[in-house]
Parts: C-alpha cells; sequence; structure tokens
C-alpha cells in the first residue's frame, strides 16, 4: 500500500512537472509566435482597439480617420475614397496599403506606446499625419478623370519643394467596402488597387520626341538621356513607386518608352527649376534624406522649358497595344501639372482638358 501511494506521488510530481515545462515553453519561449498567429482572438480584439491617427489635409480636413463604437471597437473611415489609393486603406483582414501602410506605426501609436501601456493593455492611440494634397485641385481632377470616364492618372507637383498637391488615379476602390469587395478588387483586370500616377506604366507616343530635345541638348543618346532622366529606376517616395519599361532598340522604338505620371512630373519639375528634381514629398515634415537631383544643366533647363509648357501629345494603338492615350505637360511658375488619359477617339487634347482647369486653383 504504502508503496502504491509513493509510485501515485512520484506519478503526480512527474506530470506537474510536465505541465510546468509546457507552461514555461508556450508561455515564455514560444509566447511571441503565440501572440503574432493571426488566429490569436487577443491580438484581433487588441488590434480592433486601436485607435489610429488622423489623415489629415493642411486645411485639417480628415481623409481618414477611426470612430470608436459603443462596444470599444474602433472602425477605419475614408470620408473621400476617391483617394484611396494615395491613403491606401486599413483592415484587421487584409493589412495596409498607401500611406495607411507607408506610416503604420505611427498611425497606430507604436511610436508613443510605453512598456506599461502594453503590459496594461492599454489601447495603442496613434498620431495624425497631415498630406500635401489640396482638395479642392483633387476633387476637380478626380471629376474631370470621372466626366471622361477616362482610366488614367494626373499629378501635380510643386517644383521646387516637391510637394504633390495632385495625385489622382482611375479607376479607384472605395476603403470603407475594402473587407467585402477585396476579391472583386484583386481579381478585377481593371486594376483599381494600382496607384497609376506612381505605378502605372503608359508608353510616352508622340511625348517622346520632346525627351528627344532633352537628348539633343545634352548632347547624348537617347539611350544616355533616359537614364540621365532616371526613367529607368523607381523613384524614392512613401508610396510604391514602378521603373520606367525601356526598349531595347532606341531610338527606333522611342514610342514605346513607358514611365509613370511621376516620371514625368519630375522631368518637368527640372526643367522649372533650374535642372533640379525635387524629392517628391506627399506628407508635411517628412524629413527627406535626399537632396535635389540634377537631371540637366541650368542652361539647358531654361532653353528647353518652353518646349514643355503647355504640350498635348498622343500614343497611338501601335505603340500602346491597346486604347490610345493622351498626354499633357504643363508648367506654370514653379507648379507641374501631368495628366495621361486613355482616349479612344485619339483626341489629343482629352487630356488636356482635364489639366487645364486645374490651372485656375493656382491663383486662389
Amino acid at each position: 500500500m504504502e508503496k502504491t501511494i509513493r509510485n501515485l506521488q512520484t506519478a503526480f510530481i512527474i506530470a506537474f512537472a510536465l505541465i510546468a515545462a509546457g507552461l514555461l515553453y508556450w508561455q515564455i519561449f514560444r509566447a511571441d509566435d503565440l501572440s503574432a498567429r493571426s488566429d490569436n482572438p487577443r491580438r484581433v480584439i487588441a488590434e480592433q482597439r486601436v485607435k489610429r491617427g488622423k489623415i489629415l489635409t493642411a486645411d485639417g480636413i480628415a481623409l481618414a480617420e477611426t470612430i470608436t463604437g459603443a462596444d470599444g471597437l474602433a472602425v477605419r473611415r475614408y470620408p473621400y475614397p476617391n483617394l484611396a489609393t494615395v491613403t491606401g486603406y486599413y483592415s484587421v483582414r487584409y493589412g495596409t496599403g498607401g500611406l495607411e501602410a507607408a506610416f503604420d506605426a505611427r498611425l497606430r501609436g507604436e511610436t508613443r506606446q510605453t512598456r506599461l501601456d502594453a503590459l496594461m493593455h492599454r489601447p495603442q492611440i496613434g498620431q495624425p499625419i497631415t498630406v500635401t494634397i489640396d482638395l479642392p485641385m483633387q476633387v476637380a481632377a478626380d471629376t474631370g478623370l470621372a466626366e471622361l470616364n477616362a482610366t488614367g492618372a494626373v499629378v501635380v507637383l510643386n517644383a521646387r519643394t516637391g510637394a504633390l498637391a495632385v495625385m489622382a488615379s482611375r479607376p479607384t476602390f472605395d476603403p470603407n467596402r475594402l473587407d467585402d469587395d477585396w476579391d472583386t478588387l484583386s481579381a478585377d483586370p481593371a486594376a483599381p488597387l494600382l496607384n497609376r500616377a506612381t505605378q502605372g506604366l503608359f508608353p510616352l507616343g508622340e511625348l517622346a520626341s520632346r525627351v528627344h530635345l532633352v537628348a539633343d541638348a545634352e548632347n547624348l543618346t537617347l539611350a544616355a538621356a533616359v537614364r540621365q532622366l532616371n526613367f529607368d529606376r523607381e523613384i524614392p517616395f512613401s508610396l510604391p513607386t514602378a521603373a520606367g519599361a525601356i526598349p531595347a532598340e532606341l531610338p527606333q522604338k522611342a514610342g514605346e518608352i513607358a514611365v509613370t505620371p511621376l516620371h514625368i512630373a519630375l522631368m518637368a519639375a527640372a526643367l522649372a527649376d533650374d535642372g533640379f528634381a525635387p524629392p517628391p514629398v506627399l506628407v508635411q515634415a517628412e524629413n527627406s534624406p535626399r537632396a535635389p537631383l540634377r537631371l540637366i544643366s541650368a542652361e539647358m533647363a531654361a532653353a528647353l522649358r518652353p518646349q514643355f509648357a503647355d504640350v498635348s501629345a498622343l500614343a497611338l494603338p501601335d505603340v500602346t497595344g491597346a486604347e490610345p492615350l493622351s498626354w499633357y505637360v504643363g508648367i506654370r511658375g514653379d507648379m507641374v501639372i501631368v495628366a495621361v488619359i486613355t482616349s479612344p477617339e485619339a483626341d489629343p487634347n482629352a487630356a488636356r482638358t482635364v489639366a487645364q482647369p486645374l490651372f485656375s486653383q493656382f491663383d486662389k
């Protein structure tokens, strides 16, 4: 009997030791893995309580904000959904995109949360960011694209500061409905999640002849001029950008050079500002470690500026492989406007009709 009791005691001791070892393993050595699992309900609930900071215009208008319901759970709202390719989206299920991704740590308050806050499981409170977007100009650009039912993009850039006043892209999506529409958006061949201002590649068509002017002025081959203008590189920026697609057969296939509207805006900015292209800026007080980049000499910039001050150009189907494209490039003072849109009727002035009304905003 005494031996049986001792054996039972030993079994209990071993069992408790195994349980303790298991708890030690899961709560200490595997704690981070458990916390990071997407199916961890505590992690999901904690994420739903994060009060993300607002994304604001300089006038204090909210482009993204968090509303807390009676249940204490936070819901992200986007009052101006047409700007979704810039503001991006926030979803517990699908993550973040756009500025929501680029400034996630700041918006969710990770830079401010103390160790005590984390230990006490206090909800994170994020900091706001203020964008350089001029909302009336942005609305005008979005309206112009919508009225033409056009696929394309519009960029308005300050040539000296690099501040982006407009970054329109169409088609776009409603980030307020992201969770409901994700599968449809992801499968849509029109790619509404794509920011065409920074990632859309559009063949230059007739606009390539103006790039020929840069090559001649700098005594370069067209291929060398394309490299000097950084068309073959991604642009360092808050949002993802795409490098241009440069055909091997230059100058014969110059019209097939395909770049983003942001590439063209920076080239035009260099012509407007003595040959220097500024680092593009989308968030105020964002410290860029990069200095303006010289793309062309000051003398040649001054000589070529009139050639880019008011330009319309077409890229026809034999170049695009699809519908014709209409380009517009305009320079007024320090401000640069670039627009590119599909134009089924091959109208060289289609992009101009979207871009030119924006000039009236400069004088306000």
